[in-house]
Parts: structure tokens; C-alpha cells; sequence
């Protein structure tokens, strides 16, 4: 792969991951205003939860976008709905071994039907304070390998997630390399800065090559519960890992303004940049349950 093959191709893979994940990193969506807490309801004078509870739906303008299939505090299942059409999701399954996540498998599904496209199968395992500290992923096109990944994370003395390396192969030969670096303020990540480029063989990043950058700025939280916080953290890492703008998932609070810095496509030349707002209405118990606009709605389910 040429240096310019690979910066372009890496550039629009980014921007392909944001706009394929627009829909799904809105601000939070649960509830109506009159009936905020009642999942499949649209409204009207319903109970409102005052205790424990599970995100259970994120809606917009009347239609689900996300549904986390749960029981009780077990996520099974979450469904994304894709921009590409309506009947087209994006499915995180999740696999559990002694009450830990250790397997996230995602799928596109078309009319209920599993999509011959691309697929994400991660294994996770944790260290002996229950950190994830290894993650492997294989990527099919239908049912051909793609390519396999290897992830592995650095933390803090305060157990922060600082650092994810990522190691690509085909076959048995690494290729590229991405590094995902996190700055925690608090308990909010304030900012991520992914490096990305080619590896030797042997999966040592050759740093003579170009290596691109891009820039999360994370730069404004509101002092509420976010409400994917419900939901197991590992799952929201592995969302994360295929959609990088997803990473204000693992926050404690609500993303309220970011600012992202894509690589330049042609050297020399300024990248593009994306900002973002988001509004929250809330609850008494300080959980979102809409924007301020009513049009992306939270619905919780009890516990």
C-alpha cells in the first residue's frame, strides 16, 4: 500500500464511520415530557421512574433509532438503525461468560434477514481487577475474512482508560496500526487523538510512513447521568471500537459540544472539521429525557 493510497483510503474510512454513526451519537432521546418513562409509549400521563432503571430506547422524530434489548440488567442485544433505509440495522450481540461480557459480534440486518456485508466479532478478556485488558477482532465480508485485529489497553493509577493500541493483520502478517489516546477529566473523556498507519510484518509501526491523525475534542459535559451508563461498559467499548465517535458513551455525563479534526486528504492542506452541539431535557432524578427540541427522546425501562 502506497503512502497516499493509505492516507486517502484511512481519511474517508473516518468520515465514512461518522457519518454511518450520526444517527446513533445524537444527544439522548428516552422520554416524553408527559410520559417520559414508559417504554412504546408516545406520550400521555404515565408513571415516572424513580429508581433504578435501564436505557431501553432512543427515539427521533417518532422512530426508534437505537433498542437495547435487555433482561433485567442484562443487555442481550442492541439494535442501531442505519441512514441506509428503513428496514436496515446494524445488531451488537452480546456474549456472557461468569456475568462478564466476552464476546461482541455486530451484523447488519436487512428486513429481520442477517446482510452479506461487512461483520465485527470481538473477544474480550479482562485483567484480575476486571479491566479489559485484551481484545481480538475478526472482520468478514459475508463469509470471507477481512482482516483480524488485536487490541490491547493501558489505564491510570486511577484505573482511567488511557490508551488503546489496535494491530491489523491479513492473514498471519500485521499492516497497519491505530493508536486511540484519551484524556479523562473527571469521569468524562475530554479528549481522544487516534494515530493511524503502517506496520512492518512483525506489527512494529513504521513511523518513516505518513501516520494520521485525528482530533476528538471534547469540550463541554452537563453534570447529569448519561443514560448509556445503564447499559455494560464493555459493549459501548466495542461500539466504540468500530464507530470512534462513540467513545462519550463511556462518559459519566452528557456530551454537550464537540469539535473533530479529520486528517487532511492532501498533505500540506488543512483537514476537514466537524462541531457539534447537544441539548438535554431531564428528569427529576437527573436522567435525560429528551432535547430541547423534543425530537430525540430517551425511554428507560424499570428495574
Amino acid at each position: 500500500m502506497t503512502k497516499n493510497n493509505f492516507l486517502t483510503g484511512v481519511a474517508t474510512l473516518l468520515l465514512g464511520f461518522l457519518l454511518s454513526c450520526d444517527n446513533t451519537t445524537a444527544d439522548p432521546i428516552n422520554n416524553t415530557l408527559n410520559g417520559p418513562n414508559n417504554p412504546g409509549s408516545s406520550g400521555g400521563s404515565t408513571p415516572t421512574i424513580t429508581g433504578p432503571r435501564i436505557l431501553h430506547k432512543i427515539v427521533i422524530n417518532n422512530v426508534t433509532n437505537q433498542e437495547f434489548v435487555t433482561t433485567g440488567n442484562v443487555l442481550e442485544k442492541a439494535i442501531f438503525k442505519e441512514a441506509s433505509g428503513p428496514t436496515s440495522f446494524f445488531v451488537g450481540t452480546a456474549t456472557y461468560t461468569s456475568g462478564k461480557i466476552t464476546r461482541v459480534k455486530f451484523a447488519q440486518e436487512v428486513n429481520g434477514a442477517p446482510a452479506n456485508t461487512l461483520s465485527y466479532d470481538f473477544n474480550i478478556t479482562y485483567d484480575s481487577g476486571g479491566k479489559i485488558n485484551y481484545t481480538t477482532g475478526a472482520t468478514m465480508i459475508g463469509s470471507i475474512p477481512n482482516f483480524n485485529s488485536e487490541y490491547t489497553y493501558t489505564y491510570d493509577s486511577a484505573g482511567k482508560m488511557t490508551k488503546i493500541v489496535e494491530k491489523k493483520k491479513s492473514g498471519s502478517t500485521y499492516t497497519q496500526f491505530t493508536n486511540y489516546n484519551f484524556t479523562n477529566t473527571g469521569d468524562n473523556i475530554t479528549k481522544m487523538v487516534t494515530e493511524a498507519g503502517i506496520t512492518n510484518a512483525a506489527g512494529v509501526p513504521d513511523l518513516s510512513a505518513t501516520v494520521l491523525t485525528t482530533t476528538y475534542t471534547y469540550s463541554a459535559y452537563d453534570n447529569k447521568i448519561n443514560p448509556y451508563n445503564t447499559l455494560p461498559r464493555t459493549f459501548f467499548v466495542m461500539w466504540s471500537l468500530v464507530h470512534p465517535i462513540n467513545f462519550p458513551a463511556l462518559s459519566a455525563n452528557n456530551l454537550k459540544s464537540f469539535n473533530i479534526v479529520f486528517p487532511s486528504p492532501v498533505p500540506g492542506t488543512a483537514g476537514p472539521v466537524i462541531p457539534g452541539d447537544y441539548t438535554y431535557l431531564y428528569d427529576s432524578m437527573n436522567y435525560p429525557t429528551s432535547d430541547q427540541t423534543q425530537a430525540q427522546k430517551y425511554i428507560y425501562k424499570a428495574l
